[in-house]
């Protein structure tokens, strides 16, 4: 179909309609002040965005809202589909001697053609307007705009996956999103469950983070608090304990053992160093970071996504692991404390092992010196402990095997592993490491203990 035979399709529904339904349609697509001019002056601004020619604007909060946020879909799809044609087709019909010229700021034609670029981000609609953020930046700049019409056509939700096609009209402007290319690895929308209608049942299938490289953290983890689909799950740590390597470590030993299972690392408040650690690391894991010279705002808002981003996993019938670094930095974050905590434990309760299929694992760090630390372990099915008397000896890893442990651990341990499990809660937890360290699995340590 010719880039004019779609047009005057477009046009000859467009001068159909009434003067209310034209300006539903205005607002739909992005025209400027579609509220004011005579119906001839609305339809030429709405062609002109169907051309190609002027780029829409987001939505505006001044001035009366309308009447009714109803408008043709298929229209206004259209009309975009339209667009994105004509900027493509434009592009492909530049004369050859125009694509080569170059001055100080790119000619025209050139800003046209190299204007038009694939992106791919997750969804934030929690602002006034609704943008596409990047791994790149740790999921925090602003990397794409989507319009209001892209997110009711396709019912996108905050924290989907997108990956679309982005124009922008000079070099400093945000790209703005002009063709959907697929949502969270799909090219069409499937049927899916709202989050907050699936159905919590316990946790049931156990996960194995220690692997054949041998790391005694890991087999003290699977013995003594074993990692569960659907947990709520705290690493319980003074400071210097080895908090942040034990993190590293689980994220490596799920990654291994199952590549199907999407981790999500959430860091706040770290250092630049730290982060290109992380990235360079755990390469397979979605990363979302805050610096430590960034605001309290973008602490809530990467903390916030993060979690998102997981329930569109879980919906999809994916199992979701995050891994949260941590409660006290994102408590800081708010103005007070009993905002904070309501806050917080929404993100927390957000673990799910859902009956319909897919799971949300949450392990989160919490600081043992946190003044409401009770109130946040209080909600967990899963602990692991660290010692801070181990730590002061460098003794690691500084797990406290007495105070570690995960709830119905009997579903997720062969009976010779229970058993093992209790002898060894009763000895010194000094003795405990070291049996491990010389011994990093959990099958040696058993085969010891039993013998």
């Amino acid at each position: 179909m010719s880039e004019n035979r779609i047009l005057n399709d477009v046009k000859e529904r467009i001068e159909k309609l009434n003067i209310f339904e034209l300006r539903q349609v205005a607002r739909a697509v992005g025209v400027h002040r579609p509220a004011d001019g005579k119906k001839s002056r609305v339809t030429e601004a709405i062609l002109d965005i169907a051309r190609g020619v002027v780029a829409p604007e987001p939505p505006s909060s001044r001035g009366a809202p309308p009447k009714s946020h109803q408008f043709d879909e298929k229209l206004v799809a259209d009309i975009l589909t339209c667009r994105e044609y004509s900027i493509a087709l434009r592009g492909e019909s530049l004369p050859q001697h125009q694509r080569n010229v170059m001055t100080v700021s790119d000619s025209a034609a050139e800003r046209v053609e190299n204007s038009v670029k694939t992106y791919k981000g997750v969804l934030d609609t929690s602002g006034e307007y609704a943008f596409l953020r990047s791994k790149q930046s740790g999921y925090n700049a602003e990397e794409v705009f989507v319009h209001e019409s892209f997110i009711n056509r396709f019912s996108l939700k905050y924290g989907d996956e997108i990956e679309c096609r982005g124009m922008s009209k000079s070099a400093d402007e945000i790209p703005g999103m002009v063709e959907l290319i697929s949502v969270n690895g799909r090219a069409g929308l499937c049927e899916r469950k709202d989050f907050s209608q699936l159905t919590p049942v316990y946790p049931s299938v156990n996960v194995k983070i220690s692997t054949d490289n041998g790391c005694a953290a890991c087999a003290m983890a699977d013995l003594f608090s074993p990692v569960a689909l659907g947990q709520r799950a705290f690493i319980s740590a003074p400071s210097k304990s080895g908090k942040t390597t034990l993190i590293k470590q689980i994220a490596t030993g799920i990654c291994a053992n199952y590549p199907q299972i999407k981790v999500v690392l959430v860091i706040l408040d770290a250092r630049p160093e730290e982060i290109t650690d992380f990235k360079r690391s755990l390469a397979e894991c979605e990363l979302f970071y805050t610096r430590f010279d960034t605001s309290a705002a973008s602490r809530i808002s990467t903390a916030k996504l993060a979690f998102e981003y997981a329930k569109r996993i879980t919906e999809d019938g994916g199992d979701a692991l995050v891994i949260f670094d941590g409660v006290q930095k994102l408590v800081r974050a708010y103005t007070s404390e009993a905002e904070a905590a309501e806050e917080v434990k929404k993100l927390l309760y957000c673990a799910c092992n859902a009956e319909e299929g897919g799971s949300l694992t949450v392990i989160s760090t919490l600081a043992q010196d946190m003044a409401s630390y009770g109130e946040y372990t209080g909600i967990a099915n899963m602990i692991i402990s660290l010692s801070r008397e181990l730590a002061e000896k460098r003794i690691f890893p500084a797990i406290d095997s007495k105070n570690s442990y995960a709830d119905g651990d009997e579903r997720f341990l062969t009976a010779d592993e229970l058993r093992a499990s209790r002898i060894l809660r009763a000895r010194e937890a000094e003795e405990v490491v070291n049996l491990f360290n010389e011994n990093p699995s959990v099958e040696e340590v058993v085969k010891k203990v039993l013998i």
